[in-house]
């Protein structure tokens, strides 16, 4: 230790305390960097074993919040009787959810499928991305669905018009 402070006395810093507290200010405390780490570890995580980033999971994990609160707003608006029991419903659907990505991620990233006539094909990666636009598409919609029965017309018309888009790649029936 004497060493390094020899050397930052070089650099016009006392010791190696007033060098990381004039490097680094507010960031040098236990907080900041359990925090850090925690983040950190469940960035890595979720990139590793799902495939997506904190930013992408955490948007995934806000529109299951939304989607869940207005639902029961949405309920309660039509005088149905709001359950703790569908909570548990939420619950095993994400889990659901969140096993297939894992599972589709898992597939895409360690099996390898041979070139086919010099094209790399990567039908689980396809798989993947499918599985989390159709979830994220189930979840906007439902979203959409709650938000106008809770009296946004706009919501109405966002789900209309991505409707309209996505024509032919889902089945809409009228008692959706």
């Amino acid at each position: 230790m004497k060493t390094i402070n020899y050397y930052l006395q070089g650099f016009g810093f006392m010791d190696t305390k007033e060098y990381i507290a004039s490097t680094f200010g507010f960031m040098a405390t236990k907080q900041v960097f359990t925090w850090s780490s925690i983040i950190g570890l469940i960035s890595s995580f979720l990139q590793n074993y799902l495939g997506v980033p904190l930013v992408v999971f955490s948007a995934f994990v806000l529109l299951n919040v939304f989607e869940f609160f207005t639902g029961v707003e949405a309920s309660k608006r039509k005088g149905e009787k709001v359950e703790s029991r569908k909570m548990g419903r939420m619950f095993l659907k994400v889990g659901t959810y969140i096993f297939i990505i894992w599972m589709l991620h898992s597939f895409s990233m360690y099996i390898k499928i041979p070139d086919f006539f010099g094209h790399d094909l990567k039908p689980f990666s396809i798989l993947y991305w499918g599985f989390l636009a159709g979830v994220i598409y189930q979840l906007y919609k439902s979203l959409m669905e709650n938000m106008e029965a809770l009296g946004w017309k706009e919501a109405g018309g966002a789900l209309s018009f991505t409707r309209k888009k996505l024509k032919g790649f889902f089945n809409h029936s009228d008692n959706e």
